[in-house]
């Protein structure tokens, strides 16, 4: 407060300034200490405009305050005594255009003695006649250098007001700036304290009900707490449009809820709704395009608007809106609460919609489960058929139902089954892949609803027509089993209005447990089948066959097994399998209890007769499972004359033996001497000789061989090992064959070039291997062929063979060449006993070696061995 300088002369006048002073330091002290007790602004506002008034001797006064961003945000107004709170749209343009926000701009005090003649004063131009003149008085409110008000005060006398009532006034505004922004904070933590208690409340509402209807009109209530508007509304985002759900500030008669606003990126609430962001106009009907809908009550009234979009994961699922009558009546903070409320809102949508979704999941699955209790009732195919299409009709609530499966056969797809007015003319129609609708589905794999079949042109009228059926619309969904569709599941007219998007998820549902019932059925029945041809091929096997658990306790036996060994039923079943059986060897016999499914042994044994006599039997054991139970299935195989064969021919063997090989040595030893005997020039006798030497040396050869089988078989043989080198071997086996070589001219080579190295072998053993390799190949190459002999190191083996330009062997014939008695059948050509080859392996394996041939119909054959170095 500035006080005025003054004359120590006259006396008077002196003592009368200083009473003055002391009169308003008084009322300062007052002011301050009525001020800094009051803490609701709106009463603040009144006692400052009361007290400056008096202080002062106005008439009138008005009091504006301004917020963070130097807009009017309250204000109050004295006239003629009466006070008027929240004045401060009257005087918005007041402090835009008159002495208040000249104050204000230029941060500095206001003595006005003739508003009339002031520019700084606010005339408004309809009243211009009735403008009367005045003074006023404005002094800015601050606050640590922070304009936040001014305060104003005018009466009808011109030059009413001083410098000194302008200091004073100056004086009071400081000391009711503090006061005011003190009275602010109280009043933003009293909102805060109020919106957070709203907020709960709003939240306890939510949790307590999932129906919007209840929800959403309290949301509008509580906010109509915390921000004053005219109306407020919510809309709900569905099917790209925005639906008025809820409203507040209209009349009974005012219906709103139901008004569809067409979803515009370009409108007001568009933009909220796409850039997801809350948005405030100080005045919309300065917007073109504001009304977007006619429906939209008092839309022409709206000045002030705010819109909030309802987020649900991101996502907008609405729109919350608030309105006022008075531009610029919403900033920064009335957003943010309407943002919050509308966020509240939204968890509500979101809150209603997972229930709506819970209650749908929750018919649907037990809807489901009640199928699958009724359809796993049954394996028998057509009774299955007939459950799904029973709970097809009582699930989806529709007229009639149909099953199709695809025939294997032909690809078409059949009507098996069907519920309703056309169920039985439907049966047996078939249809091919991609015909009709449901042809359609197959070759697609997808399913569909087509709500008004008369309009699609997949749909055939012609079925309807033989039906005497109207199909107005149709569900069809894909059956399938393991990823492979095997025929379609349809509900025909629902009878309701329409198929709801959710119910072809249930048919989906129906369907996958249709496809698995559809497949046990056709497995239980493929099953019994089998286990009637298993029965049959069991009881009706001339073999014995016997069953047995994992321990060997035996279950089970066809009759053949009970004449074989000579039990009644009773005394067999219960035995153990030990008790009966021997094998001949424990080579390579694995234990009963090692066996995995699937395996299977052959090996010769003994089984025991009733009478104690001893059986030989070649045994089949096999793991298997039998109504998911592992079992054993022994198959019994007489070989009684199979060791009688092969004593008979062991027999012959040793007298061949014994009873040639000494007769066939003299022979052998005369024709020698025979040979030394004759003189050079014998031309016809010498030949002859040479003749029955070569043959004898083959028959003794093969009596040799004959022995060494049987005794390589057994693992008796002896090998006398010494160290020679393989190409003399080669070439004395060579001249051995030569002769025939020569007769049936043969070209013969031999090739060496790795010169390889000397082995340890059975000189007379492997000599003979040579020797039938080459004989074979020079009987089975015909006149003029040719024949290559190669000796060849690779890594710690020699490799030999034996190429011939032959008839070549069959690829089945190839592996079983080496057996012993195998022989390949040829039209027209040489035939032998099937000893030779098997010998060479026999040999050639006791050596460490192995023995292949490599063949071609037409292209010949080469015989390879190896033998370790």
């Amino acid at each position: 407060m500035g006080l005025r300088t003054v004359e120590v002369n006259p006396m008077g006048f002196e003592l009368q300034e200083s009473d003055r002073t002391l009169a308003s330091l008084e009322l300062l002290y007052n002011v301050s200490r009525e001020l800094a007790s009051q803490l609701d602004l709106d009463a603040l506002l009144a006692r400052i405009l009361r007290l400056t008034i008096e202080t002062i001797g106005a008439e009138s006064g008005s009091i504006l305050v301004l917020d963070d961003h130097g807009k009017v945000a309250d204000g109050a107004l004295n006239t003629d005594g009466e006070h008027h709170d929240h004045s401060g749209p009257r005087l918005a343009d007041t402090f835009e255009k008159g002495l208040a926000g000249w104050v204000v701009r230029n941060r500095e005090p206001a003595l006005v003695m003739n508003t009339l003649e002031d520019e700084r004063w606010l005339k408004r131009e309809h009243k211009v006649s009735e403008e009367k003149r005045k003074s006023a008085i404005s002094v800015p409110i601050l606050e640590r250098e922070r304009v936040i008000g001014v305060l104003t005060l005018s009466h009808t006398d011109e030059s009413q007001f001083t410098e000194d009532d302008l200091d004073l006034l100056q004086a009071i505004a400081d000391q009711a700036g503090l006061a005011i922004v003190n009275a602010q904070h109280f009043r933003a933590e009293q909102g805060r304290r109020q919106f957070a208690s709203t907020l709960q409340e709003i939240a306890k509402s939510i949790n307590s009900s999932l129906d919007t209807t209840q929800v959403f009109p309290l949301i509008l209530e509580q906010l109509s707490r915390v921000i004053e508007y005219d109306n407020a509304r919510i809309f709900v985002y569905e099917d790209n449009q925005l639906r008025l759900v809820a409203a507040n500030g209209f009349d009974e008669d005012e219906v709103t809820e139901g008004i569809i606003i067409p979803d515009d990126e370009e409108s007001l609430m568009g933009q909220v709704l796409y850039r997801k962001r809350p948005l405030v106009i100080d005045d919309v009907q300065e917007i073109s395009g504001w009304v977007m809908s006619e429906n939209l009550k008092r839309a022409d009234e709206v000045r002030a608007w705010i819109g909030a979009p309802m987020l649900s994961r991101d996502e907008a699922v609405g729109l919350l809106t608030v309105s006022c009558s008075n531009p610029f009546a919403y900033g920064f903070l009335e957003v943010q609460v309407v943002d919050a409320f509308a966020n509240q809102a939204a968890t509500a949508v979101a809150n209603a919609q997972l229930y709506s979704e819970s209650q749908r999941q929750m018919s649907a699955m037990v809807a489901l489960a009640e199928t699958a209790r009724v359809v796993s009732a049954s394996l028998e195919l057509d009774d299955v058929f007939s459950r799904i299409l029973s709970q097809t009709l009582k699930t989806l609530d529709v007229e009639a139902a149909s099953l199709a499966v695809i025939d294997e056969s032909t690809g078409e797809l059949e009507f098996k089954s069907a519920k309703g007015e056309m169920a039985d003319e439907l049966l047996g129609i078939r249809l091919e892949r991609g015909e009709g609708i449901a042809g359609w589905v197959v070759e697609n794999d997808e399913p569909i609803i087509v709500p008004d079949v008369q309009n699609d042109p997949r749909f055939l009228p012609d079925v309807d027509r033989k039906l005497g059926f109207e199909t107005h619309a149709i569900a069809c969904v894909p059956i399938r089993v393991h990823d492979e569709v095997i025929g379609v599941l349809e509900a025909l007219n629902p009878k309701r209005d329409e198929f709801e998007p959710a119910l072809l998820e249930i048919l989906m549902g129906i369907a996958g447990m249709a496809g698995t019932a559809i497949q046990h059925a056709r497995l239980f029945s493929e099953t019994q089948a089998a286990r009637k041809r298993y029965t049959g091929l069991f009881e009706d096997s001339i073999d014995p066959i016997l069953i047995t658990d994992l321990e060997g306790c035996l279950t089970d036996a066809n009759v053949s097994a009970y004449v074989f060994l000579g039990y009644e039923a009773p005394a067999l079943k219960g035995l153990s399998i030990f008790d009966i059986y021997q094998p001949s060897s424990n080579d390579n016999i694995p234990e009963i209890t090692d066996l995995e499914p699937g395996d299977a042994h052959a090996y010769d044994a003994s089984l025991t007769h009733e009478s104690g006599t001893q059986l030989p039997v070649q045994i089949h054991v096999k793991r298997m499972d039998v109504e998911d139970q592992p079992v054993l299935q022994w198959i019994v195989r007489d070989i009684s004359e199979r060791i009688a064969l092969d004593q008979l021919r062991a027999d012959l063997t040793s007298m061949i033996f014994h009873d040639l090989r000494s007769p066939l040595g003299n022979i052998i030893s005369s024709l020698e001497v025979m040979k030394d005997s004759i003189e050079d020039d014998e031309e016809l006798l010498g030949p002859v000789i040479s003749v029955a030497q070569r043959s004898s040396r083959r028959l003794s050869r093969l009596i040799d061989s004959l022995l060494d089988i049987g005794l390589l078989e057994e693992g008796k043989a002896v090998l006398f090992k010494t160290s020679v080198a393989l190409l003399p071997l080669v070439q004395e086996a060579v001249k051995e064959v030569q002769p025939i070589t020569e007769a049936k001219e043969h070209t013969l080579t031999i090739d060496d070039e790795s010169e390889t190295p000397k082995l340890e072998i059975d000189v007379d053993m492997i000599r003979r291997v040579v020797i039938n390799l080459v004989e074979n190949a020079v009987k089975y190459t015909p006149s003029g062929g040719t024949i290559s002999i190669n000796l060849e190191k690779i890594g710690d083996k020699v490799r030999f063979g034996v190429n011939d330009t032959g008839a070549g062997i069959d690829h089945e014939d190839q592996s079983r060449i080496f057996d012993k008695f195998a022989r390949i059948e040829r039209t027209g050509r040489s035939k032998g006993l099937g000893l030779g080859l098997a010998f060479c392996r026999l040999a050639v394996e006791a050596h460490g070696g192995e023995i292949w041939v490599e063949s071609k119909p037409g292209k010949g054959s080469t015989f390879f061995f190896t033998l370790p170095v």
